[in-house]
């Protein structure tokens, strides 16, 4: 029962972050005319194709998207290692703070300079959780849920869980979800809409989770 609890609640943090993921991704995605704050291939291809040609300023945005999310990522794994049983409330904490402030800077200075900030928040959010959960890490990498729910399936044939390979492709639709539900609502709203994120950062505060 308490294994299954567990499971239960890594599974609801790691759809909640997923779908803030994308929420922010999406958002970026227009801000930074095609760059992303959580897709490190997409940033790493834009880098290389930039560079090719010469557009050093796409190339130097790309690099720029991808240190931050290594940094939060660092950040995320020294809070995981050396806090004990406050890690993860203090990364719950630290994804909402970080989104605050880019939300912030993106509101009342500038929208380019808000979502590169949250680039942080986005490797935050791939610490979050543990190795040792069906919700893996490089939460945001969801080509490798692709894979991983297309394996699933190939294996779960005549097997007892034939539908196990769904649960992983949901974290994919929710990624998806969440960019959708992002555009739209940058559309209508415009930077403001990022305050929306603020909401999902904080709540993911409250979500019940494991100590590991």
């Amino acid at each position: 029962m308490t294994s299954s609890r567990s499971d239960g609640s890594d599974t609801l943090l790691g759809a909640w972050l997923l779908g803030l993921a994308g929420f922010v991704d999406a958002i970026a995605f227009v801000v930074l005319h095609g760059s992303f704050v959580a897709f490190m291939s997409g940033n790493s291809t834009i880098f290389g194709a930039s560079g090719a040609v010469g557009h050093w300023r796409t190339a130097s945005l790309s690099v720029l998207l991808i240190v931050l999310f290594f940094l939060g990522n660092v950040l995320g794994a020294l809070q995981s290692r050396f806090l004990g049983r406050t890690a993860h409330r203090s990364l719950m904490i630290s994804i909402a703070v970080v989104t605050t402030v880019g939300t912030a800077v993106a509101t009342w200075m500038s929208e380019a300079a808000g979502m590169i900030t949250i680039a942080i928040a986005a490797g935050l959010i791939n610490s979050a959780l543990s190795a040792r959960t069906d919700v893996h890490v490089g939460l945001t990498y969801v080509t490798g849920t692709l894979v991983k729910s297309a394996h699933q399936l190939v294996d779960g044939l005549g097997s007892d869980h034939p539908w196990a390979w769904i649960k992983t492709l949901g974290f994919w639709a929710i990624f998806a979800c969440g960019a959708a539900i992002g555009g739209v609502a940058y559309h209508g709203l415009g930077s403001a809409a990022l305050w929306f994120a603020v909401a999902l950062a904080v709540i993911a505060c409250l979500l019940p989770h494991r100590f590991r």
